[in-house]
């Protein structure tokens, strides 16, 4: 079992940049195409409680849950949907992390933590500049090609933008804490 904890914060608009590509790139394919479910985040957020899957879009190649290297760092995106939302891209709970290493030994350099009730509409909320780093454990990781996963827990407090370049509006903020469990795929 490893378990590895990270309260360090870190410039994240690269991960809103790639998030947000991501969810841009992925609505037409997780609209319109069967789509599996490949993992299960649970979650309270705000006192609410949000049960979100992990998606796998065989026909397209992609997924919600991904990890991809670059040179000794990896970074893990675990993107998921609202099955009883009225529509794919809403409800939408994302958490960022980048790890130096790819393997049980990996230091956890950065963390981020999203939530788009809209999908891409404004507002969302986003862990950046909250003021409270978020936390991440993993309780079992593995990037082996054909059965990578991951499952642990996270928590953060994500705070109101109403742009993507938008400052945070600190009034507004939402705890969020919960457990993931799912495949992951390597992005290509």
């Amino acid at each position: 079992m490893h378990k590895r904890t990270s309260s360090m914060k870190l410039d994240q608009a690269p991960i809103l940049a790639a998030f947000g590509l991501t969810l841009c790139l992925a609505q037409p394919a997780l609209a319109q195409i069967a789509r599996t479910p490949v993992g299960a985040v649970n979650a309270t957020i705000d006192g609410t409680p949000y049960a979100g899957e992990t998606l796998d879009v065989p026909s397209e190649g992609t997924t919600t849950a991904e990890f991809r290297s670059f040179g000794p760092v990896t970074s893990l995106s675990i993107q998921a949907h609202d099955p009883q939302a009225e529509s794919i891209m809403r409800n939408v709970l994302s958490v960022e992390v980048s790890l130096m290493g790819s393997d049980a030994s990996a230091s956890i350099m950065d963390v981020s933590v999203s939530w788009w009730p809209d999908g891409m509409s404004e507002p969302f909320y986003l862990s950046e500049d909250s003021g409270t780093a978020p936390e991440i454990v993993f309780d079992a990781i593995s990037l082996e090609d054909g059965a990578a996963a991951a499952q642990g827990s996270f928590s953060a407090v994500v705070c109101r933008r109403d742009g993507m370049f938008a400052d945070a509006d600190t009034s507004d903020c939402l705890p969020i804490e919960g457990t993931f469990d799912t495949a992951l795929r390597k992005a290509d």
